[in-house]
């Protein structure tokens, strides 16, 4: 279905990734890994056409849709409606044409009538009679079908965003998957709904996760851009096959260089000794008979010592030399010494919440104390991220009153908002207030070197918005953190860094996350269920 060769993509002469082959049939699972910021996305767009490869060539078998799930949605002032319709292919554009030809049939333009019949059928050809049930159908599958066709896309939560765009992509009946994140803002009956569609998907799926849960379930080969190599790397299985290899593979690489090293070593020692000996044979000559022996003798074994320095040479220059395995520089997290905070540290009593004529939360009373770690669940569209938004101060409440004891900080679900020409450096002093030094210090403890300190957040991927932010919330006075889904674009080395952090955070964490693995690693000791406007504390 997809092939790729030697596929590169270099941005102001630094490549991406290089040497990329990659061949896509009906009923392979791929999963893309690595770091953020190191091309994935870009990788996608590539592959599916939307950007030209700087080298190398992707081909397509003849016919094949593919569908392409991207990770922001295009225009948040679109209607659901307008959205969805899009997915339809030409039958959107058709459509209107056939309403326009209709009016002006019904004013008496009888010249229109030639373009309406064949308007009419391309709609029978393109099966468009069948377009509207189809649409019903993809909508009540992804349980967007409570959705209003004006509602304006910026309106709807993330989760609602995610659905409908994959709604989008499976309206368009396609071959091959190109999957960007797909899991972001689903909550977890959308993320087992998705894998079990996904395993009776009869064609090819390519797929970015993060989620280490869902690439397990899901996918059967791992490729990686890791920042280091150049050329992706290649894994089978899922994650944990992936994480296992991986280790085998940086272990291997460290027996043979230290071997080699060793090797080494033992060469620099053997030619010493030969030169020392030469030039002792060389000291010791005064003349006299069998000197010129000696001295050819002396130059023999300097000749040797040569011999050895360029076989040396030549073996550090060839590919079977080992260079250090080298890893990427590590994600620093951690929150400053503090007491524990004892007692009440948030309230809310009578605390009602709306949202577009709907009714989220009812006259709630809810408490949070010093230590806790609250992991809040529940449907798409229930209300989870305004409630968070609420209990920070972010939202006025619709009724009732929020009260806190200590200082609240908020980790958004989403970025549009941070898209803007301020600077890395900028933003984060604005949010932190530091010396430039101090702040140069922090950022290059976030993987936030000085070429980056002047760009502009706009450019940034999402994943090192991810960052940014975290480094703002980890160098805030804040003893009670409200996590709107924080795996969201991390990748994996970062999201283990995040749970190393809260696992020794000694406040208060309120999150919303639909990746189990992360809230058990955090610690989770309280659960709390938002939906139908009231919010349940769950056993257990």
């Amino acid at each position: 279905m997809l092939k790729a060769v030697a596929v590169s993509k270099h941005y102001d002469t630094e490549p991406l990734f290089a040497g990329l082959d990659l061949i896509v049939n009906a009923g392979d699972r791929v999963g893309l890994v690595g770091p953020n910021g190191v091309g994935k996305s870009t990788l996608l767009r590539v592959l599916i056409g939307e950007e030209p490869p700087s080298a190398g060539h992707v081909e397509r078998a003849p016919g094949t849709r593919v569908g392409y799930f991207a990770q922001q949605v295009p225009d948040p002032d679109a209607t659901v409606g307008e959205f969805l319709a899009a997915g339809l292919g030409e039958l959107h554009p058709l459509a209107a044409e056939l309403r326009e030809l209709e009016r002006r049939l019904a004013g008496g333009d009888t010249a229109a009538l030639d373009a309406y019949g064949e308007a009419q059928d391309r709609w029978a050809a393109l099966d468009g009679w069948r377009a509207q049930a189809r649409l019903t159908e993809v909508r009540q599958r992804v349980d967007v079908d409570h959705l209003a066709d004006d509602t304006p896309l910026h309106r709807v939560s993330g989760g609602e965003q995610a659905r409908l765009t994959l709604a989008r992509v499976l309206l368009d009946a396609p071959d091959l998957l190109v999957l960007d994140e797909p899991t972001n803002h689903l909550d977890a009956d959308g993320i087992a709904w998705l894998g079990e569609w996904l395993a009776a998907f009869p064609g090819g799926v390519l797929v970015v996760s993060h989620d280490r849960a869902f690439l397990d379930r899901t996918v059967q080969r791992m490729v990686e851009l890791d920042g280091i190599h150049d050329e992706p790397q290649t894994y089978s299985g899922g994650y944990t096959d992936y994480r296992a290899e991986k280790v085998r593979r940086w272990q291997r690489l460290l027996l043979d260089y230290e071997a080699q090293q060793k090797d080494h070593r033992r060469w620099l020692a053997d030619i010493a000794r030969t030169k020392e000996q030469a030039r002792g044979v060389e000291e010791s000559v005064r003349g006299g008979l069998g000197a010129d022996q000696q001295r050819r003798y002396a130059k023999k074994v300097a000749k040797k010592a040569k011999a050895r320095e360029r076989r040396l040479r030549r073996q550090m220059d060839s590919i079977r030399w080992l260079a250090q395995p080298r890893t990427r520089p590590g994600l620093t997290l951690a929150f400053p010494e503090a007491a524990p905070v004892d007692g009440e540290v948030l309230r809310a009593r009578d605390l009602t919440l709306t949202a577009g004529g709907r009714t989220l939360l009812d006259r709630a009373d809810l408490e949070v104390r010093g230590g806790d770690r609250i992991l809040l669940t529940g449907p798409n569209g229930a209300g989870k991220t305004t409630l968070l938004r609420a209990l920070a101060g972010r939202r006025d409440p619709d009724g009732g009153r929020v009260e806190a004891a200590t200082g609240v900080a908020l980790l958004p679900q989403t970025h549009d908002a941070l898209r803007t020409d301020v600077t890395v450096l900028d933003y984060f002093r604005a949010h932190v207030p530091v010396y430039a030094d101090d702040a140069e210090r922090l950022l290059d403890g976030h993987l936030f070197g000085p070429e980056q300190w002047g760009d502009r957040l706009r450019t940034l991927s999402a994943g090192e918005l991810r960052r940014l932010l975290l480094a703002v919330l980890v160098n805030s006075p804040a003893r009670v953190l409200l996590l709107d889904e924080p795996t969201n674009y991390l990748d994996f080395d970062s999201l283990e860094v995040v749970e190393a952090a809260l696992r020794e955070f000694r406040g208060t964490v309120l999150m919303v996350s639909h990746d189990t693995w992360f809230a058990e690693a955090v610690g989770v000791d309280r659960r709390w269920r938002l939906g139908d406007g009231r919010l349940v504390e769950e056993a257990g």
